[in-house]
């Protein structure tokens, strides 16, 4: 196969397209709900800004991907063959070139949105090659698989913070604290993601290959993503509390405009409390795949949740 056709294949395999976009669209969805929320931008600029910024944000996921399979590269040749890199279909000089074009790409994008968004990017991309290089102490933290993946995680909180300079133009020292609420937000919202995706059934467990659930037993792992959820929610009713309605929005001060938003995001929250609370009490392979299955729609779904409410708040202004 040509190159680009490899790169497809591994794309295919290790950044699903459809399921990463609709990802990556609710979670910018949702920051730019917020931003406009806290910090009121002219709109008026339409469509450009906003495919250049959602497309900035995507590469910048995708670079992450990219850093992940070539950091976990040796491991993967031990316990994750069938994966692209191990089994041959990229060489890694064809991938370290492949990163090296994404991040100029990146620094393209960043630059013609102006400098503003320019230097809140390269706060993104600095943290992103630190955490490529574990924070250079990546022998000792590697087994602390809890802190391994909050710091890594962290990411999420600055990315939204890139999406505040994106849609108002403005450097990210501007940004309300209501907003700096709802980027922190971000990381608890992806640590539920990164600790119920790694949580299995007592059946499921490989030999050599960590997770949560073999860690801090089943209850344990769901306590843990619990706590996470709770801290999501707490940031996001903070930022919605903490939005100047007089100031911004005068014309629906006098009502409560979030309440809906912040009612749809506790329910969804109540799914994945449910799902744990019964893979906890029997984690059976498929309570397991379930609750995975429902933390995977959270993601989506916690997003989703403040961008429609997000919409039907402000259509008619």
């Amino acid at each position: 196969m040509g190159l680009i056709s490899r790169w497809l294949v591994f794309i295919g395999e290790r950044f699903e397209p459809v399921s990463h976009t609709l990802m990556i669209a609710a979670f910018a969805s949702a920051n730019l709900t917020i931003a406009y929320a806290t910090d009121p931008f002219n709109t008026s600029e339409g469509a450009t800004r906003l495919i250049l910024g959602f497309a900035l944000v995507w590469l910048v996921f995708f670079h992450m991907r990219l850093f992940d399979d070539i950091k976990d590269y040796e491991t993967d040749k031990l316990v994750n063959k069938e994966r692209p890199l191990p089994r041959g279909v990229l060489t890694t000089t064809e991938f370290g070139f492949g990163i090296l074009a994404c991040i100029i790409l990146e620094m393209f994008i960043a630059f013609s949105m102006g400098f503003c968004v320019f230097t809140t990017y390269v706060m993104v991309l600095a943290f992103t090659l630190i955490m490529r290089q574990e924070f250079f102490i990546g022998d000792w933290m590697r087994p602390q698989m809890e802190l391994y993946a909050a710091t890594h995680t962290f990411s999420a909180a600055l990315t939204g913070l890139l999406i505040y300079s994106a849609s108002t133009g403005k450097f990210v020292t501007a940004a309300p604290r209501a907003y700096l609420f709802a980027a922190l937000g971000n990381w608890f919202v992806f640590n539920v993601f990164e600790f119920g995706r790694k949580t299995f059934g007592r059946e499921e467990e490989r030999d050599g290959v960590d997770s949560y659930s073999l860690r801090l037993m089943p209850f344990g792992a769901f306590a843990l993503l619990a706590v996470n959820i709770f801290f999501a929610f707490f940031m996001l009713y903070s930022a919605c509390a903490g939005v100047d309605l007089a100031k911004n929005f005068p014309v629906i001060a006098a009502s409560a405009p979030f309440s809906n938003m912040l009612v749809s995001a506790l329910v969804v929250s109540f799914l994945v409390i449910a799902a744990g609370m019964a893979y906890s009490l029997k984690p059976s392979k498929f309570n397991a795949k379930f609750y995975r299955g429902v933390v995977s729609l959270y993601l989506v779904a916690y997003h989703l949740a403040i961008s429609i409410n997000g919409y039907l708040i402000f259509k008619g202004l």
